[in-house]
């Protein structure tokens, strides 16, 4: 699973090639001014072959109503299924447990874009509450990666399995966006579900931090995980969406408040070495002196491919040319990230989806009981949501319950947030900039750089997407692979996946990780990259 230091360092601190980066350069500055129109056309043209939009608006819906004006007028942004809109769309998080159901209220994020100027064209697919890495668990159907590997040039008449996935959950936002159908995409990030997809669709995928963005009509399904991200086609657009969407909310505990922004961005103005970088322009020879950057030597793992680790290595490279010190460093519980995740997710998703229960809203099972069991409450739930759940969402949730067990918990529930806190606080040690939750003295300019690094380098995924028919793509595997994003997701921290080029023309992704609440910073490397 782990290789030496010296290895890792031998591999991608070598001189070596960019040609595979710089294609993904070159495919991140295509930023595309899409308007509206041309979103609902691109919509119609061809979403009836990918499939990524659950619902969509008309053309004339949008000629009825005026946008509001603001720095995003006239964008044509797309939002998850599991993420409230007004009327008349549904919610419906791709389940049948939610199939018809419209939310009283719009989400704080949507209504943030909305008063910007952007306008909403339509509801996308994902995988059933955001439960999966292939957007295949879906009332929907699956969603269909816009990108064609060359070889299948040669394929004659490929079936709908032929295909490759978007990835998930959030895989028809990605989608959406690499092909056009929209500007920016609003996702969820749990363990990976907004950066993996925009690793295999060639877009940008950025989660921030933990409270950053209101949660204030996300649909719940880890909630000390959950977290709204952008996906678009360059870091500018989602700067612009993030500088708008990332406001305090009184309606979301868990969102940040306005003394806590305030104490990030004191902290984050502390340090002289990064706050020249941001200032310097991107013509410069060397913009990023100053920077230092972590190659965590765990994350080189057994499963990861030659294009993936060949493009870990020109992206190392390119930030070196940058002005960059990039250096080697450790973080010895990520092989203990993935069963943290997962049993932690499962255990909240167990609580949170137990509220569907076909009385208050959602789907009711129209099974009538044998008259020995009209007193039974319990076989009335078993039905309706026997009948709601697809089968991954009931395999979380069975492990889940057991998960949170007397049996169980202190074998996993409770160990696995130890381990959780061991891992945020390992990152909290190789970053130079201490975490905002647990400073307490006045700050004071830094008069010397301290030890640590500013970001941290490691692919997004260990691979390519697969086929939706690749047998040899088990569900196990699905799981392994977020091996490359969990761990940021357990600590909270900001993370963003960039297009790192091509492998037989299926996108590859880099991800940078900063310190908590160091979003900029993070968006600012995003953009040399």
């Amino acid at each position: 699973m782990r290789h030496s230091v010296q290895a890792l360092r031998l591999k991608l601190l070598q001189h070596a090639s960019v040609q595979t980066y710089a294609g993904s350069r070159q495919y991140q500055s295509a930023s595309v001014s899409v308007t509206v129109p041309e979103a609902l056309e691109a919509i119609a043209k061809r979403n009836p072959e990918l499939n990524v939009f659950a619902s969509h608006i008309a053309l004339a819906q949008v000629s009825a109503s005026k946008p509001g004006e603001g720095p995003l007028e006239g964008w044509p942004i797309a939002v998850k299924a599991n993420i409230a809109t007004a009327l008349p769309s549904v919610t419906s998080c791709a389940s049948h447990a939610l199939g018809t159901y419209t939310s009283p209220f719009q989400a704080t994020v949507v209504d943030s874009l909305e008063r910007a100027g952007a306008v909403v064209v339509g509801k996308t697919n994902m995988d059933e509450f955001g439960m999966g890495s292939k957007n295949m668990f879906s009332i929907y159907g699956p969603a269909l990666n816009p990108h064609t590997p060359a070889s299948d040039a040669k394929r004659d008449g490929p079936t709908e399995l032929d295909h490759h996935t978007p990835g998930g959950s959030s895989g028809g936002s990605a989608a959406a966006v690499a092909a056009g159908m929209c500007r920016v995409a609003l996702g969820s990030d749990t363990g990976g579900s907004v950066r993996l997809p925009a690793a295999w669709c060639g877009v940008v995928g950025f989660k921030p931090t933990f409270g950053r963005i209101s949660r204030h009509g996300l649909v719940a399904y880890g909630s000390s995980l959950d977290t709204v991200g952008i996906i678009a086609r360059d870091v500018a657009d989602v700067q612009s969406v993030f500088g708008i969407a990332a406001v305090p909310d009184p309606l979301d505990m868990t969102c940040m408040s306005s003394s806590l922004r305030a104490r990030i961005k004191a902290l984050t103005n502390s340090r002289p070495w990064t706050t020249a970088a941001l200032e310097r322009s991107e013509s410069e020879s060397a913009p990023l002196t100053g920077i230092r950057v972590g190659i965590p030597e765990e994350y080189w793992v057994d499963e990861l491919s030659e294009p993936a680790l060949e493009s870990w290595r020109a992206g190392a490279n390119r930030l070196a040319a940058l002005g960059c010190d990039v250096v080697s460093v450790s973080l010895p519980h990520t092989p203990s990230a993935l069963p943290t995740y997962y049993a932690l997710a499962w255990a909240e998703a167990s609580s949170n989806l137990a509220r569907y229960d076909g009385i208050r809203y959602g789907h009711r099972s129209g099974i009538r009981p044998d008259t020995r069991d009209l007193q039974n409450a319990s076989q009335k739930y078993a039905n309706t949501r026997g009948e709601g759940f697809g089968a991954e969402v009931q395999r979380r949730i069975l492990l889940g319950t057991y998960v949170m067990s007397s049996a169980a918990s202190e074998h996993y529930f409770t160990p696995s947030q130890k381990i959780r806190r061991l891992i945020q606080e390992e990152f909290d040690n190789v970053f130079a900039l201490p975490n905002a939750l647990s400073v307490t003295k006045p700050l004071t300019l830094a008069t010397s750089r301290p030890p640590g690094v500013d970001v941290l380098l490691f692919p997004t995924a260990t691979g390519a997407a697969p086929r939706l028919g690749d047998r040899e793509y088990s569900r196990v595997a699905s799981y392994v692979n977020d091996v490359m994003t969990v761990p940021a997701s357990l600590a909270g921290i900001p993370a963003i996946s960039i297009p790192a080029g091509h492998t037989d023309g299926m996108p590859l992704g880099l991800q940078l990780v900063a310190q908590y609440g160091d979003d900029d910073l993070l968006l600012c490397m995003a953009r040399h990259l």
